[in-house]
């Protein structure tokens, strides 16, 4: 009984939030859900968080099975990514259509609205850690499309992100074009995805981009409170946003496709772990935001339009890999524990509200694994169990510029020590380093928090360990 009336609740607040039974035509705004962490937000109460906050589109990295089945029947958009751990083993459509079928066309007749799959995530990036690219793109996009198509599923779109540094240096948005490394590729990656009326995705990381430009700090943010412009011809750029999507729109006219669609597939501002990372900076940048992508002003080169966009993310993701630097894991707009970081209104009705606290979620006890500061241990070796559990947990609050980089000596051991234990379930026996012990006082300090997970509540698969959040 109890679950029949949940199960009509949820559909009586679908009711009242989105009045279509159809994904909505025109522009939306989405949410990237990432569970590379510890401790993941089961997907049921996912769900609840988009219904409360009026969030209608989400994109999944992992899509488990049981995370689909919670989104039957909700009417929330969603967009699946098949990473590149399972494409790598795709080696005949069959095993394809296998996949798209048990995923997709299952829980298409279920009532998942699937909007878009990923084939794949940002394969012509330059990053460091991709020793080289992934070089079947084209080819699972098409297998993708067979299948989607075997299935009579023409409406679900196929395509694949792109970092924004596939496109080359430049000084204005005129100039802009993709590097000569990748062009062959990425034009017939374009003739394949205009073929089929899929959009280009990119991915725009203001604060990665602002400080690779060198521009000042505040031309990633639409309030602008430094001044900083570029012009070029008849237009003028007073935000990284604009200058980097007419950029991208120039790129593509060059290409041959003036008018692709664009999908931002990520944006966001990190909350910690970097120079201007912080809670304040975030809700600086998804305010101002937001406001603009609510009077649909476009751009330079594409002025009044709507422009569709994912926000990154929805919460931190401590397992994430850092070689951008330690903000990486620090995307979230909720902690792990289901509280929101800062005011942010996702109807874009620019209210000064904080989105709705996650219920559910099962907070560990108030035991924290602390460094005794005691001067009879041998400091060598402190240090190398702190370096153990700072390797094995998350430390990346010691970025330059981040909330914890002014600790002392025993309060930053005392950090990594926690940590470990926190992101094993307080598992006793990680707390078995070279001067430790579990204290109930609470060692945070006013700038830095020393946090005590949630609970496990599940595992995912269909991930990747080496995701990136840039």
């Amino acid at each position: 009984m109890n679950k029949k009336i949940s199960s009509l609740w949820i559909s009586f607040l679908m009711s009242l939030i989105f009045l279509s039974g159809d994904i909505h035509v025109g522009a939306y705004l989405g949410i990237n859900w990432g569970r590379m962490a510890t401790q993941t937000f089961v997907p049921s109460m996912v769900v609840d968080l988009l219904l409360q906050n009026g969030i209608s589109e989400l994109r999944l990295f992992q899509p488990s099975l049981n995370v689909l089945d919670a989104f039957a029947d909700t009417n929330i958009g969603l967009t699946i990514t098949l990473q590149e751990n399972f494409l790598r083993n795709v080696v005949e459509q069959k095993q394809m259509d296998d996949y798209i079928h048990e995923r997709v066309k299952v829980y298409s007749d279920k009532g998942v609205k699937f909007r878009y799959v990923f084939v794949g995530n940002e394969p012509f990036t330059k990053a460091l850690y991709m020793k080289k690219q992934f070089n079947g793109t084209i080819r699972y996009l098409n297998m993708t499309r067979d299948a989607l198509d075997s299935f009579n599923l023409p409406d679900i779109k196929a395509t694949t992100p792109h970092f924004t540094d596939v496109l080359i240096n430049v000084t204005k948005p005129s100039q802009g074009d993709f590097r000569e490394d990748i062009k062959e590729k990425m034009l017939k990656f374009l003739y394949c995805i205009n073929r089929t009326g899929a959009p280009f995705v990119v991915h725009m990381f203001p604060i990665y981009t602002v400080y690779r430009y060198g521009f000042d700090v505040d031309f990633a943010f639409f309030d602008n409170k430094s001044k900083f412009k570029i012009i070029d011809g008849n237009n003028t750029y007073t935000n990284l946003f604009t200058f980097t999507y007419d950029t991208l729109v120039s790129a593509l006219a060059k290409a041959g496709y003036g008018d692709m669609e664009i999908v931002v597939g990520q944006i966001g501002w990190p909350t910690d772990g970097y120079v201007s990372a912080s809670e304040a900076n975030a809700e600086r940048f998804h305010r101002s935001l937001l406001q603009y992508i609510s009077r649909k002003d476009g751009t330079p080169l594409r002025p009044n339009r709507d422009i569709d966009m994912y926000l990154l993310g929805l919460t931190d993701e401590n397992k994430v890999a850092t070689d951008y630097g330690p903000y990486q894991r620090h995307w979230g707009i909720y902690k792990h524990d289901g509280l929101p970081k800062y005011k942010i209104d996702f109807t874009m009705q620019d209210r000064d509200v904080k989105p709705t606290i996650a219920k559910g979620t099962v907070r560990m006890p108030n035991r924290w694994c602390v460094f005794d500061g005691k001067t009879d241990h041998n400091e060598t070796l402190v240090l190398q169990d702190y370096d153990y559990a700072c390797g094995e947990s998350d430390c990346t609050a010691f970025g330059a510029g981040a909330t914890c980089d002014h600790l002392s000596f025993i309060e930053k051991v005392s950090y990594g020590y926690n940590m470990l234990y926190q992101m094993s379930n307080q598992d006793q026996r990680k707390c078995n380093l070279l001067g430790a012990t579990i204290t109930t006082n609470n060692p945070s300090t006013p700038d830095c928090d020393f946090p005590i997970e949630i609970l496990t509540a599940e595992v995912v698969d269909g991930g990747s360990t080496l995701t990136k959040r840039y």
